[in-house]
Order: structure tokens, then sequence, then C-alpha cells
């Protein structure tokens, strides 16, 4: 499990109601959108499943889109674009976003080190 799909697993309980869902790439999720989905007036569009976090091929990036926003629709103005999984968690979830800031800084310096070798001069 990378640490992207850890952290989607984190947050996907609070994005509830979501279902899988086949994209091109991979298997993603559909669900309603948190940022627009409470303007909405009616019920049955607070809870339609518009947005979507979905994979992108040959990378561990996952991406979060909300048609809503992309189709000129009632979105506001955090669902006009498609961003990153780290901008969305950073918009959505401002303290699990550092937390994973500094997982993944452990990890990236885990790939960067470089060991140092002592030369015998005997």
């Amino acid at each position: 499990m990378t640490i992207n799909e850890k952290y989607i697993s984190a947050i996907l309980p609070s994005l509830s109601p979501y279902r899988t869902r086949r994209f091109r790439d991979g298997t993603g999720y559909v669900l309603a959108c948190p940022f627009c989905g409470h303007a909405q007036k009616r019920e049955s569009k607070k809870n339609e499943m518009c947005a979507a976090l979905t994979p992108l091929a040959n990378s561990y990036q996952w991406v979060f889109n909300c048609q809503r926003g992309l189709n000129g629709g009632k979105g506001n103005d955090r669902c006009f674009y498609t961003m990153r999984l780290d901008t969305f968690l950073q918009q959505w979830n401002p303290p699990l976003y550092r937390q994973y800031l500094r997982e993944k800084q452990v990890v990236t310096a885990d790939l960067n080190h470089k060991p140092v070798f002592k030369r015998d001069t005997k």
C-alpha cells in the first residue's frame, strides 16, 4: 500500500457516500463533493456522486475532480479545477495534510539517502 492509498483509506469514511468504480487508469472512488455538496438545496443533489478520486496511469499519484465545478455548474471555487491528492488533503483536512507531509518527507529522505563509504588507509 502506497502512502497515497493509506491516506485515501483514512479519509474515505468522512467522504461518504462513496463507491468504488473502474476508471481508465485503474480503480478509484466516486463520491459526493465535500466542497460544494452542502451548498445544494435539494437533498438528492447534496448526496449526488459528482466527484471522483482517480489514480493516474503509470504513477502513484491520485487526483480529485468535481463535475459540478468542471462543467460550469453550481460548484464553488474549490471544485472548479482538478487537484492532486495532496492539494485535496490540504483543503479538506489540514491536520491530516500536515501528517501526510511529515510521513512523505520521511519516505523521501529514506530514498535520497546516500551511504558514505570510508576508505581504509592502512
